[in-house]
Parts: C-alpha cells; sequence; structure tokens
C-alpha cells in the first residue's frame, strides 16, 4: 500500500494559553473532517494470448489518512470593570495533502501488441491559513456634565474578523487499459482502476460585531456612572473624588458617592458578588512601594466602607489593585491622569454563566 502524506494539525498556543487564564472564556469553533480512506488498487491479473498465460501487474492501493480543517477559537480576555474585554479569533488552517502516482505499466502481448502505460496523476494541495484578528479591550470615558440617570457616554469596540477559507476538490481519475483483439481473434480485456475523490474543504469566517457599552449617571452622585455589560454592572467613581494625592484613606466627602452607589446596588437586588477595583495613573507614588499598593489599599478602603456602612457587602467581596495597568486615557496630560485614577465596583450574579457573542459561518465539505 502506498500512503498519503497529510500534514501535521495546527497548535492553537493563543487558545490554549486562554484557557489556562483566570477569568477568560474561550469557545472552540467546530473543526472539519474528511475522514480517513483506503483507496483500492488492482491485483496482478493472467490473461490467455494465443494459448499463453501472461501476467499483467496491478499497482497498489493508497492509504489517505484523515484530513482535518481546522477552525480554531474565539476568546474574550478578563478585563476590568467598566471595559469592554479584549477579544481575539484565532487562525484557521486546512493541511495540505500530497497524494502519489499510480502507473499502469504498458504490456506487450505475445504477437507484439503493446497496451500503453496508463499514469494516475499525484495530486498536490496546499496548505491554507486564514490570519486571525485581535481587539484591544476599551474602557469607558468620563462623564461630562450629566444629571441623575442620564446617559454620558459610551465606548465602542471595532468590528474584527477572520475570512472564509476554501481547499478545492480533487480526483485521482479511472485509469482502463484498453481491450485487444488478437491476431488470433481473442478478444483480451483487463481490469479496471477504480477513481477516488477529496471533497473540497471549507472552514468558515467568525466575527464580532461591534460593542458598545453606554454609561449612566447614578442617581444621587455626582462623580460616578455606571454601565451595563450583560449581567454584569460597573460602577465608575473618580479616584480624586475619593482619596486625596498618594492616599488611600477615603475624604470625608466621598460618603455621598459610596452611598449612592449601595443604595443602586441594593434596589437592584438578587444574590451577587461585589469586585472593587483601585486603578492609577502612571505617576510613581512617593509614600508606597509602587501603585500597584497604592491602588490596593485604596480599593480595601472602599470594601472596608462598603462593609460598615451598607447592607450590600455581607457577601463575597474582593479588594484589587490594578495599579496603571488599564488606563482609560492617555497618561501624557493632566486631564487623561485624572480620568485614570478611578475606583470601579463590579457587581456580578453569582450565577452568572459568561459566553462570547460572536458569529461564526458553518464549515463542511463537499463532493462533485
Amino acid at each position: 500500500m502506498l500512503v498519503a502524506e497529510v500534514d501535521e494539525p495546527m497548535e492553537f498556543e493563543a487558545c490554549l494559553e486562554a484557557e489556562e487564564m483566570e477569568g477568560a472564556t474561550v469557545e472552540w469553533l467546530d473543526d472539519v473532517v474528511v475522514e480517513a480512506q483506503e483507496v483500492e488498487g488492482l491485483e496482478d491479473q493472467t490473461v490467455e494470448v494465443d494459448g499463453e498465460q501472461v501476467e499483467i501487474p496491478g499497482v497498489p492501493g493508497i492509504v489517505i489518512p484523515e484530513i482535518v480543517g481546522q477552525a480554531g477559537c474565539v476568546i474574550e480576555y478578563p478585563a476590568p470593570g467598566g471595559c469592554l474585554p479584549a477579544v481575539e479569533i484565532s487562525d484557521s488552517y486546512i493541511p495540505g495533502y500530497r497524494i502519489p502516482e499510480r502507473v499502469l505499466e504498458a504490456v506487450e502481448l505475445p504477437d507484439g501488441t503493446v497496451v500503453e502505460e496508463q499514469v494516475q496523476p499525484a495530486i498536490e494541495s496546499e496548505p491554507i491559513t486564514a490570519e486571525g484578528s485581535f481587539q484591544e479591550q476599551v474602557c469607558q470615558t468620563e462623564p461630562d456634565d450629566a444629571q441623575d440617570g442620564d446617559y454620558v457616554s459610551h465606548v465602542i469596540r471595532p468590528h474584527i474578523q477572520r475570512e472564509h477559507i476554501l481547499a478545492s476538490f480533487n480526483m485521482g481519475p479511472t485509469l482502463n487499459r484498453s481491450s485487444v483483439l488478437t491476431e488470433s481473434n481473442d478478444m483480451v480485456s483487463f481490469e479496471t482502476l477504480g477513481t477516488y475523490e477529496i471533497p473540497s474543504i471549507s472552514v468558515g469566517h467568525a466575527h464580532f460585531e461591534h460593542a458598545y457599552l453606554e454609561s449612566y449617571q447614578v442617581e444621587g452622585a455626582d462623580h460616578t456612572e455606571y454601565a451595563e455589560k450583560d449581567q454584569e454592572i460597573s460602577y465608575t467613581t473618580e479616584g480624586d473624588v475619593l482619596f486625596d494625592s498618594d492616599e488611600h484613606a477615603l475624604r470625608s466627602d466621598a460618603t455621598s458617592e459610596l452611598e449612592a452607589i449601595a443604595g443602586d446596588i441594593e434596589n437592584r437586588g438578587g444574590d451577587y458578588a461585589i469586585t472593587v477595583e483601585g486603578h492609577t495613573d502612571n505617576l510613581q507614588s512617593e509614600q508606597y512601594a509602587d501603585n500597584d499598593e497604592l491602588s490596593e489599599k485604596r480599593a480595601e478602603s472602599v470594601v472596608a466602607w462598603l462593609k460598615e456602612h451598607s447592607d450590600i457587602a455581607d457577601g463575597n467581596v474582593t479588594a484589587t489593585g490594578m495599579g496603571e495597568d488599564y488606563p482609560r486615557a492617555s497618561n501624557e496630560t493632566d486631564a487623561g491622569r485624572q480620568d485614570n485614577r478611578r475606583v470601579v465596583i463590579t457587581v456580578t450574579p453569582t450565577d452568572y454563566e459568561p459566553e462570547i457573542d460572536f458569529e461564526a459561518e458553518e464549515s463542511g465539505t463537499e463532493s462533485q
């Protein structure tokens, strides 16, 4: 038996790494499979020509391994509260394959008649890859002048797409040695080498539509906005309202903002977990080891206030310092740095199961 060659499958490193990443959501797309097949050959054949036995050589069969068109995955990465997460569509891949030729050898009969050679040509299909796509996370913008419950702003995460790919249909043709009428009027016929085919393989496109995150002013708060994504709600408060520069103790006038947030959360009801994130600009702290420590202590101060002064923090409450790693504006200006100094309180239902909102075209095969 001859054996066709099929390229090795692609390793989707980004997908595998994201599966190990806390907070990331990965969904694998359906591969398309051409099952392994065994193509029959021809056994050697003995024919009688003018009273003589003549050996007619056959050809071997072919084993064609499984061919898999890989659709890869889509990923939604973890993101701070109040941000649209980064998303990624992996590459897709159809492996190349090579099927060897088969030859029906020429045969000379006793009367001198020559049955011509015939060739079932080799088939070669090149590997095909569609490059994936990635979009960075996008965070909220700062409100301007907004009243209670007013629409503040929205951020948009652009559309991304990965293209469709197609490996064409291929077929090995039928081969027939022509029948021969010998000088003694014997008709000599030969067995037929049958056809085989590899269907076309298509791996569909995938895309994320534009995503929007709308922000609204929290009732009773002058410096806090909220945004809803799926079932999660994030409240973003200007850091300068809650803390003095390079300090983690709450200002005396921070109470009104936190009371408004706690009241809004309590009014919504339900069972939930709360995450409080502290964010800084990129100016280095003089009192703390780094901005990670400063932001964590600020988040802990907010958690302590919620536990002492509200009924919403009885359950699962977590403080996280994000430092300067997730700016929502440029740190090159005073206004941008002020935007980046913030506290984000995210409320997540305890039964929340994240899902990725994307569309993917179905992959498949087609024969002729």
